[in-house]
């Protein structure tokens, strides 16, 4: 009885041969119900961003601390990273539990509706800011009136 080796099979043997795995394990992924919330905190001030604070260019980076310097209520630590939830009451409760906060302000439309035990700001994203000068000094005067500066 002769068997016949399907080309599959050939590839298989021949890469196997030649030390080339065909299939890979996939790393380990957050479960994909899960959601992410990236943030930056210096001192009493915490900023919801739309990506992580190491992925925005030095100038936009400039601009968020110079924004959160302008508070006043920046004297801390620096602090920039990803909580994942999967529900807005549990980033809720993770953002609550961050440590005591002044202010919150939410850059674009990261979490648009959420209740924070602090004072919190829907600001235009970032690069809507430095495309216009108007939203800067319309979010200067919200942070303004917010902490009564």
């Amino acid at each position: 009885m002769l068997f016949m080796l399907t080309p599959e099979i050939k590839t298989n043997f021949i890469l196997k041969e030649i030390g080339i795995k065909r299939y890979l394990l996939r790393s380990k992924m957050p479960n994909s119900s899960e959601k992410s919330c990236h943030y930056y905190q210096k001192g009493l001030i915490l900023a919801l961003l739309d990506k992580p604070f190491d992925n925005f260019i030095k100038e936009d980076q400039d601009l968020i601390k110079a924004i959160i310097q302008s508070t006043k209520h920046n004297k801390g630590k620096e602090v920039f990273e990803t909580v994942f939830f999967s529900s807005s009451e549990e980033l809720q409760g993770k953002i609550n539990n961050l440590s005591t906060l002044k202010l919150i302000i939410s850059f674009g439309d990261v979490l648009r509706g959420l209740e924070f035990n602090s004072e919190s700001i829907n600001a235009p994203s970032i690069n809507e800011l430095n495309e216009n000068k108007e939203l800067k000094k319309g979010l200067w005067v919200e942070i303004k009136h917010t902490l009564n500066l």
